[in-house]
């Protein structure tokens, strides 16, 4: 098998994400789950068109750290994303995940956890 095989059935399984802010606004009304190493949001969508997909969207804000810091915890938790939610997600729902600096120290087999 060669590279670009891998990587190409690498992204397939990947979680849609949000990519608006609005998407992240909307969700600051929802539900919301908080630990030390992370924030998890989420909310319902109102589709009649069907069943929809679950969406993620990743942020980190700069109190965190420096862009490097900022980077890698997303890494961290988009990595935890695409293993964790297609088995736990709900259909027709919208997620934030707000990383915290414990995303960085903690081990992922923890992250995955919650």
């Amino acid at each position: 098998m060669s590279k670009h095989q891998q990587i190409s059935e690498l992204t397939s399984e990947r979680v849609s994400t949000l990519k608006k802010r609005s998407g992240f606004l909307r969700l600051r009304s929802g539900k919301r789950y908080s630990t030390k190493s992370l924030v998890l949001e989420s909310k319902a969508i109102d589709t009649t068109d069907g069943e929809q997909s679950a969406r993620v969207g990743y942020t980190v804000t700069k109190k965190v750290g420096n862009a490097v810091v900022r980077n890698r915890i997303k890494r961290r938790l988009r990595e935890a994303a695409n293993q964790a939610f297609p088995l736990r997600a709900r259909p027709n729902h919208d997620y934030v995940i707000i990383g915290k600096h414990g995303s960085l120290t903690q081990k992922f087999t923890s992250i995955l956890k919650i």
